[in-house]
């Protein structure tokens, strides 16, 4: 079902683009959401909050909603907003879910964003729709933010200060991603394409750690290490099982069977490895200068 529909189904009104209603003194938002590797988006509930939010306020939570997802998201300030499943199909298990929520975060003394984010002032005189949310503010301090975030971002994109060190690091990362496929490859003669989507994450860990900025180059970085660690590991693997027979490498890929075997599973490392990438790339992208650019164009509009 379209979010329009499911909107009018369960009492949301369309107010400035997005979808929400006010419920037991809180607003909730009904928006799309795509999970990292998902084809589409999923209809979700959205509160945001006027603080952000403790881990403790995170762990209550998630024991009200149970098994449902629950995703932390940041929309005007940092970490004030989370997102979960809704009952959609049925309208008073909806409430019930609702009225839950609701009364705990008025226990947890959490409440609605109703001012501005930027100014803390509640006379707004505008709201712009941040990731489905309706978000009241001021215009000129969207205008004086936007500006400003925008300068701190064309002046430290093309810094390359910390660069080699973040390099070095993610490839540090990269491999350190790598041994649970060593490992597995080592006791059980199997490899998983699930564990080399730990590859690209430990590799931007890395290049984090390295202090660089995350500007435009973390993608391409991230995607060759992880590229060059996937083959390159199961090149290891033949090599070492070569050595391990006392014979050369050309020796072993000498034999037809064999030969197969290799170029398998190096078409497979890098499908394997891709598929990695393509699960992981929005995780990343949320947390690099490109996603930040991204907001500032939302925040325009």
């Amino acid at each position: 079902m379209k979010l329009d529909s499911l909107a009018l189904k369960l009492g949301f009104e369309k107010k400035s683009g997005g979808f929400s209603r006010s419920f037991h003194g809180y607003e909730v938002n009904l928006v799309g959401y795509k999970f990292p590797g998902a084809y589409v988006q999923l209809p979700m509930l959205m509160f945001v909050l006027d603080h952000a939010l403790t881990t403790e306020d995170i762990k209550s939570l998630k024991k009200i909603v149970g098994l449902t997802r629950f995703v932390k998201e940041s929309a005007g300030l940092k970490n004030n907003a989370f997102l979960v499943n809704g009952r959609f199909k049925n309208q008073e298990k909806l409430e019930e879910r609702l009225a839950k929520i609701t009364e705990k975060l008025s226990e947890l003394n959490l409440k609605s964003l109703t001012h501005c984010p930027y100014c803390g002032e509640e006379d707004t005189d505008s709201v712009r729709i941040i990731k489905g949310a309706t978000i009241h503010v001021h215009n000129a301090c969207v205008e004086k933010f936007v500006e400003q975030v925008t300068t701190h971002i064309n002046t430290v994109s093309h810094s390359k200060e910390h660069l080699a060190k973040s390099i070095i690091f993610a490839l540090i990362g990269g491999f350190i991603g790598l041994i649970p496929s060593i490992i597995l490859l080592a006791f059980a003669g199997i490899y998983s394409a699930w564990l080399f989507l730990l590859i690209p994450f430990a590799a931007f860990y890395g290049f984090k750690k390295g202090g660089a900025q995350k500007g435009a180059y973390v993608m391409p970085i991230v995607a060759i290490i992880s590229v060059i660690m996937a083959p390159g590991f199961m090149f290891y693997a033949y090599y070492d099982f070569a050595m391990y027979n006392g014979i050369t490498f050309s020796a072993l890929l000498s034999d037809p069977d064999m030969m197969t075997a290799f170029t398998s599973d190096m078409v497979m490392s890098v499908l394997f490895i891709a598929l990695a990438l393509w699960v992981s790339w929005s995780k990343i992208y949320k947390q690099t200068l490109g996603q930040v650019k991204k907001d500032m164009q939302d925040l325009q509009r």
